[in-house]
């Protein structure tokens, strides 16, 4: 895994902070002060309400643990794909029906607002630049700490993927997302994770949702048969990750938390029949119909 910091992803964030965003780790007094001044800073300057009003459109409340589910996460993805100042909308919404990420407000109304995204960064820079150099200070003080969990993530990725096999990893960090909280683009030869440090089961999860991707369809029919309240394509990807990263009860309980209420019941499947990425056909068809009701 390589570490490539994103300026794009820092000014977003820091967007978030100017409107409440408080999912940090509160107990990191580094980043805790950094997000403090950040907030004063967008006291100081009297935000433009327009900008702070996208920034709220990201909240839509699906998951109480988290307002900003799922569009808090989709416009730190987008970013990935903004360069020059503009942002390859049609590749972008491809890549989030792809994962299967659906706006819960509607397409329509989603892609004239991601739409906006090079203009608010724009703007953003402008504000945070002033930032950006203690924010980059603390980040690379810690890359150092962050090599253990890096190499603890490549036991489990062979045995799944095979000696050779496993996919390329880019960390591009935000000190001020949730530890619990990773996004991901799957780029050109690689996969780039957004996440406050690496962590072996969200690195896991970025890595295994891509292989799971490739079953979405075969997961879409049977929600739209049984209903998706229990099992949707991320539950396969968080009960897989959880499981090879030997995570217990209280991560399961997290998922559960976060509303993904069917990881306990694919995990056990996990753990009876040790699935590899070979044979991950089998082991999702195996679930899908053991779950039928």
């Amino acid at each position: 895994m390589k570490i490539k910091s994103n300026p794009k992803v820092f000014y977003l964030a820091c967007g978030l902070l100017a409107d409440g965003d408080r999912r940090y780790d509160h107990d990191d007094t580094e980043v805790a002060a950094l997000a403090e001044k950040i907030r004063e800073a967008t006291q100081e300057a009297s935000l433009d309400a327009d900008v702070l009003q996208w920034f709220n459109l990201a909240k839509t409340g699906q998951v109480e643990e988290n307002p900003y589910w799922p569009r808090g996460h989709a416009m730190l993805m987008a970013v990935l794909f903004a360069d020059d100042g503009g942002l390859d909308i049609d590749q972008f919404l491809e890549f989030l029906e792809g994962i299967n990420m659906k706006d819960p407000i509607g397409e329509d109304e989603f892609r004239e607002w991601i739409g906006r995204l090079p203009e608010i960064l724009t703007y953003i820079e402008d504000v945070f630049r002033g930032f950006w150099n203690e924010y980059c200070r603390i980040m690379l003080a810690r890359t150092p700490q962050w090599a253990p969990k890096i190499e603890a993530s490549h036991r489990p990725l062979k045995e799944f993927f095979g000696r050779g096999n496993v996919p390329n990893l880019v960390l591009a960090p935000n000190l001020f997302a949730s530890p619990f909280a990773t996004d991901f683009v799957k780029l050109e030869g690689a996969t780039a994770m957004i996440a406050c440090k690496p962590d072996v089961e969200n690195i896991l999860q970025e890595v295994l949702r891509d292989s799971v991707g490739l079953h979405s369809k075969k997961i879409a029919v049977f929600c739209e048969e049984y209903g998706d309240e229990y099992v949707t394509q991320e539950c396969f990807v968080r009960a897989l990750s959880t499981i090879l990263a030997g995570g217990g009860e209280g991560r399961m309980q997290s998922h559960v938390n976060c509303g993904f209420v069917g990881v306990p019941t694919i995990a056990k499947y996990f753990e009876e029949h040790r699935p590899k990425a070979e044979n991950l056909t089998d082991f999702i068809e195996t679930v899908l119909k053991g779950m039928e009701v």
